[in-house]
């Protein structure tokens, strides 16, 4: 009897033990991807903050065409500040267990597919809306800030709803530091294996992530196709004036697609294989989604040099956003006004300075003066 259990026991010993894998990033590397993604996640954290702020702070800077921008910059900053620490843990330390409990698991998919959704519905939106502002400049003029207010909020609420909300629901924490089958190789928080889990998180990826960012990217590439045709076609009609804003306005367009497109479609092409895949190892398909994720963060670091790079005024309003940082959140104004007081309490004090000094000389040259009257007066006597 004794004999047996010990066989048993050794047994379950020896299946658990074929079934552990190490990581697949050692220590070093897993430290090398610490240090880059915080990096990555600081620069796209202040230059999402400083576009943000650039145009909430100021009225002229608040228009029509900025709002999307205004958007896009929230977006990025949500998935830098919430979904790239929660990723950051899923795929090097928490990756054979997190331990950081069902709700975090589930935020880390709520802010990082409803923010993507996001990005990419604005961005064919923005193409859409540069398409009016060339093709009907009258039409897109009449069109009123509160309806584009409610556009993107509009678009917020669906992709919260469907890329945050219902898409977190696939997803849970399980231990899979001994766990066997094809799934092992991703990280603990990850869809759920149990229940036919992947093939209804592949049913209704497939569906929103055609509907969210297959066909945002389709309306991009037909904008980009119909603006190059209206630019061409009737530049002999449009003035030099006109032609030069809106080449201004593609080239920004242009970087911001190009920029999406870099760091969105790898991940994209990426969940679509390791889903759709077997008998793939660990350790390969880890390093992909590394570098897929990469482009996605370096992506959200490149959109704020973007809209500073093709826009005049968003590089104005970022240096007065950081002269009014530097100033201790004080306006210009406000500086000018204390520096110019500095100025006159110290010429006040300067002529203060000077009145002393020169009654004090009067002083001594009267006295001066009366000792040599009687030094006179008593020679004479």
């Amino acid at each position: 009897m004794n004999a047996t259990s010990t066989f048993d026991a050794g047994t379950e010993i020896t299946q658990l033990t074929k079934y552990i894998k190490p990581h697949p990033a050692s220590y070093e590397a897993q430290v090398g991807v610490v240090v880059l993604i915080v990096i990555l996640g600081l620069w796209s954290t202040f230059g999402n903050v400083l576009t943000i702020l650039a145009i909430a702070m100021y009225k002229e800077m608040q228009k029509k065409s900025n709002f999307f921008i205004l958007s896009l910059a929230v977006s990025d900053l949500i998935s830098g500040m919430i979904a790239s620490p929660l990723w950051l843990y899923r795929r090097t330390f928490g990756y054979q267990n997190w331990l950081w409990g069902d709700f975090l698991c589930k935020l880390f998919w709520f802010a990082d597919e409803s923010t993507s959704y996001c990005t990419a519905v604005h961005i064919a939106s923005f193409a859409i809306w540069r398409y009016i502002g060339i093709r009907w400049p009258h039409a897109h003029a009449r069109i009123s800030k509160r309806k584009v207010k409610i556009w993107i909020l509009s678009v917020w609420t669906v992709t919260l709803t469907f890329g945050g909300i219902v898409f977190c629901t696939f997803y849970q924490a399980e231990d899979r530091s001994t766990t066997g089958g094809d799934k092992a190789r991703w990280p603990s928080c990850s869809i759920i294996t149990s229940d036919e889990g992947v093939y209804r998180q592949r049913i209704y990826y497939t569906f929103s992530s055609s509907t969210f960012m297959l066909f945002p990217m389709a309306v991009l590439l037909t904008m980009s196709v119909l603006i190059t045709k209206e630019l061409i076609g009737n530049k002999a009609f449009k003035s030099q004036c006109r032609q030069k804003t809106e080449r201004k306005a593609i080239a920004q367009l242009a970087l911001i697609s190009a920029s999406f497109l870099f760091g969105y479609i790898p991940n994209l092409v990426y969940v679509m294989w390791t889903t759709r895949t077997v008998g793939v190892d660990y350790r390969l398909d880890y390093w992909v989604h590394m570098g897929c994720y990469f482009a996605l963060r370096t992506s959200e670091c490149i959109n704020p040099i973007v809209y500073n790079v093709s826009s005049e005024r968003m590089r104005e309003s970022s240096k007065r956003v950081l002269r009014f940082i530097w100033n201790g959140c004080r306006s210009t104004a406000e500086v000018d006004f204390d520096n110019s007081r500095k100025g006159k309490r110290k010429g006040a004090e300067k002529d203060s300075t000077a009145w002393e000094s020169g009654t004090s000389q009067g002083r001594q040259s009267n006295s001066a003066d009366f000792n040599y009257v009687k030094t006179v007066a008593s020679t004479v006597t």
